[in-house]
């Protein structure tokens, strides 16, 4: 259906998962991300696919989890009788949470190699997507980042080991305390993308991709995945999804000092242009007094 938030294309050997809220650039809700999961265990069971491009309609791959979702389900607008907001619960955290790792997971663990097409902005869920996958063929415009400490949280916990791996110690420090942007070119660098193409480049490039990947017997590619999941299990990447939800919790359920920028609380009071605003005027701010010295 064209009103559903993930289409599945189907063309010989290559399935195609297209996120499909191009409005919210593919932000998507947690029912969304579900759905998702569900599509991509589809394409797995089809024995005809060989290989999944995982790609987003619009101007953007993936921006996340869409906030007014995420406001809805963790319920950070609930008050008491006398007006108060009031917390949720950790135990009802801790199931939410267990959730989503269960979706990062699958995309970790996912039988057949999936490619990430990606362009715009990618960041938060579209972030983590990107890492989990096979490969990843970006344009050389996107904008990636670990914003979540902009947001006020303690930074990704969901596959941290993968990003250790991927990016080294004291890289990963520098990308979630930051939070800053890097664009194509840099990505291929960082090892996050395997390459970087003019948008205009993009798509015909990851199809070539697929096709290239789709040349292998089917019999190798799952194989093949599977050793490859057990060599990252061996260096705990398992474990880190358990660790991680619990992390997720605790490190999105932050109290803020007065004098601290809360981003849910701008955003309720002045909206969610406004609380962007502000969350990344911070860092510019201090970007360029770091310079001026």
């Amino acid at each position: 259906m064209a009103d559903e938030p993930v289409l599945v294309e189907k063309d010989g050997a290559i399935g195609r998962l297209v996120l499909n809220r191009p409005d919210k650039r593919n932000a998507l809700t947690f029912d969304d991300a579900d759905f998702l999961v569900e599509r991509l265990h589809e394409l797995e069971d089809d024995d005809d696919i060989k290989v999944i491009i995982l790609k987003g309609r619009g101007k953007s791959f993936c921006v996340g989890h869409d906030f007014d979702d995420v406001v809805e389900v963790y319920g950070l607008n609930k008050r008491d009788a006398d007006g108060r907001h009031v917390r949720m619960n950790q135990r009802t955290r801790l199931k939410i949470d267990r959730r989503l790792a269960e979706g990062y997971m699958a995309f970790q663990y996912a039988a057949k190699p999936v490619i990430a097409q990606v362009q715009g902005s990618c960041v938060g869920f579209g972030m983590y997507l990107a890492e989990l996958v096979d490969l990843v063929v970006c344009a050389d415009t996107v904008k990636f980042s670990h914003a979540e400490q902009r947001l006020g949280f303690a930074g990704n916990t969901w596959h941290l080991n993968t990003l250790l791996l991927q990016y080294g110690p004291k890289k990963v420090r520098e990308m979630l305390l930051f939070g800053s942007e890097f664009a194509g070119p840099e990505a291929v660098e960082l090892g996050l993308a395997n390459i970087s193409v003019p948008e205009e480049e993009l798509e015909k490039t990851t199809e070539d991709w697929a096709l290239r990947v789709a040349r292998n017997p089917k019999d190798a590619l799952v194989t093949g995945k599977a050793i490859h999941q057990m060599a990252l299990d061996s260096l705990g990447a398992t474990q880190q999804f358990q660790r991680g939800f619990v992390g997720h919790t605790l490190g999105t359920n932050m109290s803020l000092e007065k004098d601290e920028f809360n981003f849910f609380r701008t955003r309720r009071e002045q909206g969610t242009k406004a609380a962007y605003q502000q969350r990344d005027a911070r860092f510019r701010e201090e970007a360029g007094a770091a310079h001026a010295e």
